[in-house]
């Protein structure tokens, strides 16, 4: 790994396990390793370049917010967006960037911890058919303002949520300031109204439809952020291919994060969806994830990214030459499977 992008990896890791904390026990010492270690290593990189290090973890906070392309670190062209910080200007949070920087690597963990608890829901679960049904559950339940509620208790929940309660943990105390506790419509994710009129979203939206605001909520609880991130958050492309697939739902959750296209005639498609904020970190996150398949991989995005500016051309320049990847948009990747099942039809 290139020695600049890896010690960038190493400050994400440490400003999310940081943002784990609770507020007054965060900035208070000793600090998190990961971020003490991050921090001693970005310093002495700024030292030997003779450039103004920031001057304690709060100052590294601080910096954080800054753009990336404006830290004295040798990275490979093109491998972040020109807008990429590691935690947002009006919103004080960790971006997706930071979470997508903390996965890669050897020392990559974040995503990775998302994918152990996928695995080990799968192992309570036994039959796949309740792993699919609880998996959807998390989806569409990343956050849960009052678990006390009695639809939890449901005879058509009850049973999904007596083996996922245990994933679920307090809400982050940031995030129910003032006793009111903010979700954004889209993905389902936490949000906050930020200075002026704008709004932030966990999960990136651009907030159209408002907020979710519920008032003194009972004990909220939430998945982890990584659980957030790299499962609800891509679930919801995930759900809305389900939809426009033909024959009903025919993807079928393999393991901790693969899904199966299964045809009428037997045969199956390895697929993944993804929603990935930076494109050079989600081609080389697509490629490792086709080599494990052992067999080409369809990587199907939200149709939004066809309006992000050079997010194709990215993602291609940044794959491997040997990754058996198509990414494919919902909009395309559905076209393109009814086309295929026609081509299939009247063969």
């Amino acid at each position: 790994m290139n020695p600049g992008f890896e010690l960038l990896a190493a400050v994400a890791r440490g400003v999310l396990d940081l943002s784990g904390m609770s507020r007054p026990a965060a900035l208070r010492l000793p600090y998190a390793a990961s971020t003490q270690l991050a921090f001693d290593r970005l310093v002495l990189t700024y030292l030997q370049q003779d450039r103004p290090p920031p001057l304690s973890i709060p100052g590294l906070m601080s910096h954080c917010t800054d753009l990336l392309t404006t830290w004295p670190l040798a990275l490979p062209p093109g491998l972040l967006t020109d807008d990429a910080r590691l935690i947002g200007q009006s919103s004080a949070e960790p971006t997706r960037t930071c979470a997508e920087l903390a996965s890669y690597g050897r020392l990559g963990t974040w995503e990775q911890s998302a994918s152990d608890v996928m695995a080990d829901l799968a192992d309570a679960c036994g039959a796949p058919e309740r792993f699919a049904s609880c998996r959807d559950f998390l989806i569409t339940h990343p956050v849960i303002p009052n678990p006390d509620t009695s639809s939890l208790m449901r005879p058509t929940t009850i049973r999904t949520w007596r083996v996922v309660r245990d994933l679920y943990k307090p809400a982050p105390e940031r995030f129910t300031a003032g006793r009111t506790l903010f979700t954004c419509t889209e993905c389902l994710l936490f949000a906050k109204p930020t200075s002026g009129d704008g709004a932030w979203c966990e999960g990136g939206c651009t907030i159209q439809r408002g907020l979710e605001r519920v008032e003194d909520p009972k004990h909220p609880i939430a998945l982890p952020h990584a659980v957030r991130l790299f499962l609800a958050l891509p679930g919801r492309t995930e759900l809305l291919l389900r939809g426009k697939l033909p024959g009903g739902t025919p993807l079928v959750p393999t393991g901790t994060g693969g899904l199966r296209l299964v045809r009428g005639d037997g045969t199956s498609d390895a697929l993944r969806v993804l929603d990935r904020e930076q494109p050079a970190l989600a081609a080389l996150r697509a490629a490792e994830l086709a080599a494990l398949e052992g067999s080409p991989l369809d990587v199907v995005m939200p149709d939004a990214i066809d309006g992000l500016p050079g997010y194709r051309n990215a993602f291609g320049r940044h794959l491997p030459a040997d990754a058996r990847v198509r990414l494919r948009t919902v909009s395309e990747y559905t076209a393109s499977y009814r086309n295929d099942t026609l081509g299939r039809t009247h063969a």
